[in-house]
């Protein structure tokens, strides 16, 4: 990782001493491409040596020094464009982060603060300042203005009095982050109605006008920057359909035929640009549309069940407010969408003028028009399409290949399926939601053509091999693309690897996934290198004995004291215990517990004086003296 942040920084090290303009973002770019370029050369898999690090460098030099190149102009742009994409993106989620940030901490100082009593006056002061701050953070408002100050307060009295925040602090933490989303609806909500009365809504913008005509501002430019792309990107494709008509060396053009491919390529990724653009535009657009008729609905019916009357029902009032204040909030979050937008767009515009000196020539432009209007005046002539190629008639299709449905194309969609598939759009419902591959460019032509850029003809129908749709602008090379469909996707990645800029334009990170900008720009700052994580030195001190909190009294390390329970363990198998029970005992046993108590040691008899019985004493004799005596008992 190293290795490779130190190319990247001695790229554009040496560009800047020749005052070439070159972003870490497009050094790190190149260098990846000519890798891609010379697989042979310089191999990821090995550590690369001294002479294949300063040969990296120095082919990445010469590339990025170039003054005319269309080649390299697209790639700054791809690259400016996706930069300027995750710098706003960026931006974006750290300002949301900040007001979310400020919001929690509030929120947690109100669920956390409690009051003694009713009666305790400098708390409610505090937690009132602290649900007022919470609900001007939560709007984007600043929590110190003392006019926004006054007006929160105002509508918060409507909606939760001093009086009730004694109830309101005794509620548990989740009901009270409900109730404080609730009362910044009803109080924004209030605030806005206020407003459209002319009462008050200080600070609060007309979010739904102003984003509105934001969205209506930056779609006509990106409309008119479209058009004029488009005029362009017509002439040239109408020139180099001229010379590929005439033959390259008949035709009158002294332009080099590749060099038109090149120019064209990077008109088409400014075209690509705009066209995302204004897919994302007119989503907006949709969106506020849907937004303004909601939110004059909310104001309409507000104003006919407030009207003159000084008291209405909550249950009626709330969800309107509530209403008004979430669409309020959507037209923010678009505005500030939109916002980002036009940054990017700013960015974009500035590649109108290519930093390359075009080729292409108005006269070249005015004969390619004059044969292309001499061929449609032909009787029975038809205009070529766009590969200079003899077009076929819609009947002609239909009649050839006919487009079929259900089990077949079910087949097709399969990704291990090796049969392409002629398919129509608006007859097989099966891929009418499909995207056409590689941006809808023809892979035929790219493949025949040099990497030639040609949009698909949907009059010819698609191609559904292995799960993807093909697009094609003739018959003739839908056919081609049908005999052998592994030739021509070959023939486009191979185009890409010529080509590096062709990647992101035809939407290859399948098959180029460590060449994908938004990719590379991620994990790529000034700190960081070529889209690798970032890494840090750092220290962390631990105890010498941690404890253990969750302690098994069973547990022992000693192995041989396992060894001599699990003996023991075994020979309690060999054991068994027995027990009796006696005829006379069986009555005397408890079910609970067989427990005798001792006896008392003393004697209670029926007279209360002492007694002294005679006493009998017994002598054996004989005992001793001659055996032959006998043994005798004398009392």
């Amino acid at each position: 990782m190293d290795e490779i942040q130190k190319i990247v920084f001695e790229i554009a090290d040496r560009c800047q001493r020749r005052k070439v303009p070159v972003t870490d973002m497009l050094a790190a770019f190149v260098a990846k491409t000519i890798i891609l370029e010379n697989p042979d050369k310089f191999q990821l898999d090995r550590a690369m040596s001294q002479d294949d690090v300063e040969g990296l460098v120095s082919m990445a030099v010469t590339r990025l020094s170039k003054e005319d190149d269309p080649s390299l102009e697209t790639l700054r742009m791809q690259v400016a464009f996706d930069a300027a994409y995750v710098e706003r993106q960026e931006a974006l989620e750290k300002d949301k982060a900040g007001t979310n940030r400020a919001y929690s901490l509030l929120e947690q100082s109100i669920c956390a603060t409690t009051l003694a009593s009713t009666k305790d006056v400098a708390g409610m002061g505090q937690m009132h300042r602290l649900i007022i701050a919470a609900l001007l953070t939560r709007t984007g408002q600043n929590p110190s203005n003392e006019v926004f100050q006054r007006e929160v307060a105002a509508a918060l009295e409507s909606v939760l009095p001093r009086a009730n925040l004694y109830p309101f602090t005794a509620l548990d933490y989740a009901d009270k982050r409900d109730r404080l989303v609730d009362l910044h609806n009803y109080v924004l909500g209030i605030r806005l109605f206020n407003k459209a009365l002319g009462k008050g809504g200080s600070g609060l913008g007309d979010k739904i006008r102003d984003a509105s005509e934001q969205v209506l501002a930056l779609g006509t430019s990106v409309m008119n920057q479209l058009g004029d792309a488009e005029k362009i990107v017509n002439d040239t494709q109408a020139v180099i359909n001229f010379a590929h008509k005439k033959g390259e060396k008949a035709s009158t053009s002294k332009t080099p035929l590749q060099r038109l491919h090149d120019e064209l390529a990077y008109r088409r990724q400014y075209i690509g640009f705009l066209q995302s653009f204004e897919q994302e535009i007119a989503t907006s657009q949709e969106q506020m549309h849907n937004i303004a008729l909601d939110y004059d609905a909310h104001m309409e019916e507000l104003r006919e069940l407030v009207g003159r009357k000084s008291a209405v029902p909550k249950e009626r009032v709330y969800p309107l407010f509530e209403g008004l204040s979430k669409l309020w909030m959507e037209a923010k979050d678009v505005e500030m969408h939109n916002g980002a937008l036009q940054a990017i767009f700013d960015e974009l515009v500035t590649f109108t003028i290519p930093n390359y000196k075009t080729m292409l020539l108005d006269e070249d432009v005015s004969t390619a028009y004059r044969d292309q209007e001499g061929e449609e005046a032909k009787p029975g002539g038809e205009a070529a399409a766009a590969v200079g190629e003899g077009a076929v008639g819609e009947g002609e299709k239909r009649t050839e290949i006919t487009a079929k449905s259900g089990e077949d194309v079910t087949k097709a969609l399969d990704p291990a399926s090796t049969t392409p598939l002629h398919v129509f759009k608006n007859e097989n419902p099966e891929v009418i939601a499909m995207p056409i591959e590689f941006g809808g460019f023809c892979p035929t032509t790219m493949t025949e053509r040099d990497g030639l850029l040609l949009p698909s003809d949907p009059t010819n129908g698609n191609i559904l091999y292995q799960g993807k749709l093909y697009g094609f602008v003739s018959m003739d090379a839908l056919l081609a693309f049908k005999e052998d469909p592994g030739k021509f996707l070959g023939g486009v990645l191979g185009e890409a690897r010529k080509k590096p800029e062709l990647i992101n334009l035809l939407h290859l990170d399948r098959h180029f996934p460590h060449h994908v900008l938004r990719k590379v720009l991620a994990g790529l700052t000034v700190e960081g290198a070529v889209g690798l994580a970032k890494v840090m030195d750092g220290e962390c001190q631990t105890p010498t004995h941690f404890v253990e909190r969750h302690i098994d009294p069973k547990y022992d390390w000693n192995e041989w004291s396992l060894r001599r329970k699990a003996i023991q363990l075994a020979n309690l198998h060999t054991k068994r215990t027995h027990a009796t029970q006696t005829q006379l005992s069986q009555y005397r046993r408890e079910n609970d517990a067989q427990v005798y108590l001792p006896k008392g040691a003393t004697t209670q008899t029926a007279v209360d004086r002492g007694t002294r019985p005679t006493m009998h004493f017994q002598f054996v004799k004989g005992l001793r003296g001659h055996p032959d005596q006998e043994m005798q008992v004398v009392k």
